[in-house]
């Protein structure tokens, strides 16, 4: 099952934890602001058949330690080149790549950058490459790098394996058959590799926050951040 790209934008402005449209000027609210792409990126999962047919606390677990590596990879898909910039809807404030330039230097913000544009190649190159490796991270038990977080055992783990090995088999075969084999080992391998980058990445920023973030802004994360980074 592929979806349209209007999937990825199918959240409703009332209800959400954060104004999409609030030009984010610091580091918490570029925080916050991932919120919405969060639960957009949710409402794409809700979605997927095989997703929905899993164990209640199965899908909550999957969300909460697998979603928020996955927020890069979904940008990918709203990235304008010459703007600079990604905007979901054409209502959203785009975003500023300063702030992260600002708040962890020159060094990091070139080694995101590098990864990042490494999915918006094969996002221009075909968008549904990017959506298919999205259902299958969300799927992969134990993708989350964060060793400090206590996940949660999965109670239909098998279930939760059909569902991954069909759409990774789904991709695989996607790729061999509108791209051709040789290509489709590269981008296998492209997205694989540069998503472990990411992971690297990801843990070093989070384990970072309290060093970037002050006490009071720490406290004034939104719940829905502070559970997906696992935050107390």
């Amino acid at each position: 099952m592929l979806l349209n790209n209007d999937s990825f934008c199918l959240a409703a402005r009332d209800g959400l934890p954060w104004n999409p449209s609030i030009h984010e000027s610091t580091l918490l609210q570029r925080i916050n602001g991932r919120s919405v792409s969060a639960l957009r990126l949710v409402s794409f999962f809700k979605q997927i058949p095989e997703f929905k047919e899993l164990n209640a606390e199965d899908r909550f677990t999957l969300v909460k330690y697998n979603l928020i590596g996955l927020v890069v990879l979904n940008s990918s898909l709203s990235y304008n080149m010459e703007a600079d910039a990604i905007m979901e809807t054409d209502s959203d404030a785009p975003w500023n790549p300063a702030i992260s330039m600002k708040v962890h230097g020159d060094e990091i913000h070139r080694r995101v950058k590098k990864v990042f544009d490494s999915f918006v190649r094969i996002a221009r190159y075909d968008q549904r490459i990017i959506q298919l490796a999205l259902i299958v991270l969300i799927l992969t038990k134990g993708f989350s790098t964060n060793g400090s977080a206590s996940e949660p055992i999965l109670d239909d783990t098998l279930g939760v394996y059909r569902a991954q090995k069909y759409y990774t088999e789904l991709l695989w075969k996607y790729l061999q058959t509108v791209h051709g084999n040789n290509k489709a080992i590269h981008i296998f391998k492209e997205l694989v590799v540069h998503f472990i980058s990411w992971q690297t990445l990801q843990e070093y920023l989070c384990r970072d926050l309290p060093n970037v973030l002050t006490a009071t802004e720490m406290n004034e994360l939104l719940p829905i951040m502070k559970s997906l980074l696992q935050l107390p």
